[in-house]
């Protein structure tokens, strides 16, 4: 063969080995997630334009303040007075005893008690406008707690035997059989219901 076709012949399967190593792109399926998805038409609507409009913020009531300037001064005294400039009904333990001195400016009704109770043994209750002052002893108190009923009930049953039987060699001896037996079963029973409320004790 001439040099010429055989340097095309080579030029030829060359190029046919490099189409054979190309790939046509694969197409969708039909039922593909992404084909033929239909966009949709019509113009883009505008943006909407009505905020809501919040209301004005309210201002909240300054609470009332008081000061108070004392020195070695029966509690119970103190406390009318307290309660004479808080416009409360008050009701005071009969067996609260102590002397109180107190250097307060400008502080609430809440604070004034708190910092006399640090000082007499003494705690208090505000209801409303009744304000309730006594010793500060344990007390009981019943507090609701919600839960679900809970009722259990459970059975155990457990037992146990062992037999052991030996021989001697053929020459002599004898063979003996030992059995031992364990404590007949034990069976327990676990009953819990649980229901009702749930009372604390505050000291």
């Amino acid at each position: 063969m001439p040099p010429k076709l055989k340097t095309a012949a080579a030029i030829a399967a060359v190029g046919v080995l490099l189409a054979g190593c190309g790939h046509k792109p694969m197409q969708p399926d039909e039922t593909h997630i992404a084909a033929g998805q239909a966009r949709p038409e019509g113009a883009i609507p505008p943006p909407v334009q009505i905020t809501p409009v919040l209301p004005k913020p309210t201002p909240m009531a300054r609470p009332e303040t008081y000061s108070v300037v004392v020195s070695n001064v029966r509690v119970q005294e103190l406390l009318f007075a307290l309660a004479r400039d808080a416009r409360l009904q008050i009701d005071i333990d009969p067996s609260l005893t102590g002397t109180v001195t107190l250097n307060a400016v400008d502080q609430t009704l809440p604070q004034l008690l708190t910092r006399i109770a640090r000082q007499v043994d003494m705690r208090y209750e505000l209801d409303g406008q009744n304000l309730v002052v006594m010793r500060d002893t344990p007390y009981l108190r019943v507090y609701r707690i919600d839960y679900v009923n809970l009722a259990r009930d459970a059975k155990i049953v457990a037992g146990m035997s062992m037999q052991v039987t030996g021989s001697v060699s053929p020459t002599g001896g004898a063979a003996g059989e030992l059995a031992v037996h364990l404590a007949p079963p034990v069976e327990v029973v676990d009953n819990l219901v649980l229901e009702g409320a749930l009372a604390l004790v505050d000291a």
